[in-house]
């Protein structure tokens, strides 16, 4: 029974993951909502607002869907049938609610607003959005060059069994280094991403000094 609950959590670990980045997501577009009178760009309100109202008819009418899906996912994954494709399109779904975030994030670095709190919760909520996103891509894309006897990244000390603890790590390291640490990538398209995902962390962090030192100086 034991063997069979562990061998249940290893098939379920990356539709679980996606789901914890998930949450994540909806968080941010609550607070997002919560904080909209400490706004004073119109613009950047309008489109916060644009978005707490998607938000607001996703969690009426697309919530019950998308648990109904994974539930799908999990039984699927039990009766070991193949349903890669739909964990994928859960995986795609965060890729493209993590760059709308990153977007919203941008503005608002660069907006006027009359507290720092919002900026603060926001950016705190959207570090393991970006980092789950990266880190289910990076597994996603290596494993399955890696099934087909081929590899996108190349890990510093690789030994045994990789797991997707590796990649996750690999992620997370990019929030201090702003480039994958521990891992080399072997193709174009594993160097792009890494790219990306530097950029993106590298984006943040030089915005958020400005504002900081913007406050500081002002």
């Amino acid at each position: 029974m034991l063997k069979l609950l562990i061998s249940l959590a290893c098939k379920s670990i990356q539709l679980w993951v996606l789901v914890a980045g998930h949450v994540f997501a909806g968080l941010f577009l609550r607070d997002l909502g919560v904080g909209l009178e400490q706004i004073d760009d119109p613009r950047v309100k309008g489109i916060a607002i644009a978005l707490k109202e998607g938000s607001r008819v996703f969690i009426t009418w697309g919530a019950p869907i998308v648990m109904i899906f994974v539930a799908f996912i999990q039984v699927q994954l039990a009766r070991s049938k193949p349903i890669q494709w739909a964990i994928d399109i859960f995986g795609a779904l965060l890729s493209l609610r993590c760059l709308i975030q990153f977007l919203m994030l941008n503005l608002l670095l660069l907006s006027r607003l009359k507290a720092g709190g919002l900026l603060l919760l926001e950016l705190l909520l959207f570090i393991p959005v970006i980092t789950i996103n990266f880190g289910w891509l990076y597994w996603r894309l290596d494993s399955a060059a890696r099934a087909k006897g081929g590899s996108h990244i190349r890990f510093s000390e690789e030994a045994g069994t990789l797991d997707p603890f590796d990649y996750f790590h690999i992620s997370s390291m990019t929030l201090l280094q702003f480039e994958p640490s521990g891992a080399t990538a072997t193709s174009r398209l594993m160097k792009t991403l890494f790219v990306i995902h530097g950029a993106m962390m590298l984006d943040l962090v030089a915005l958020t000094l400005s504002r900081a030192i913007g406050l500081a100086s002002g």
